[in-house]
């Protein structure tokens, strides 16, 4: 079992001049100093946590993460703004979660990591675009968007 969502009421607003500059803003920029939310993490194995990042940049990790998990590879998401990281391994017909923070392991299926992150991804871009439309227009709204459209091919 795995449980991907983000909080909606507690996204860090962007600012005027960051909402003037989202149809061309950067993707770095985008990735790392927008959408900041709290996101909860369950699987198999351990408790929920709760962790505040910036949600494009997670989403973009995971979404990478599930595609390599699908091409028969290993998948991690690291935090760039600090030393955290998640790494994902096949083991045996399940997935291995690993935490840099605690060694006990979570489990899941490969299908339902796929289809966990699919769904986190695009909530997360209806959420953002429903709230600031003009999003759509940016680059990064539409990699992310082909990202986990290739995930349910």
């Amino acid at each position: 079992m795995i449980l991907l969502e983000f909080d909606r009421d507690s996204m860090r607003e962007p600012s005027e001049s960051q909402i003037a500059k989202l149809k061309s803003v950067a993707d770095w920029q985008l990735r790392y100093a927008y959408f900041e939310m709290n996101v909860t993490l369950v699987v198999d194995g351990f408790d929920a946590e709760v962790f505040r990042v910036p949600v494009l940049d997670f989403m973009y990790c995971l979404l990478l993460s599930a595609r390599d998990i699908r091409d028969g590879g290993e998948g991690c998401v690291d935090f760039t703004e600090s030393d955290v990281l998640i790494e994902i391994f096949p083991h045996g017909s399940e997935l291995k979660v690993l935490r840099s923070w605690d060694a006990a392991p979570g489990f899941c299926g490969m299908d339902e990591f796929i289809a966990a992150v699919s769904r986190f991804a695009v909530d997360g871009l209806e959420f953002i675009t429903s709230e600031y439309p003009t999003f759509r227009d940016n680059p990064t709204f539409r990699k992310l968007s082909q990202l986990s459209s290739e995930l349910v091919r």
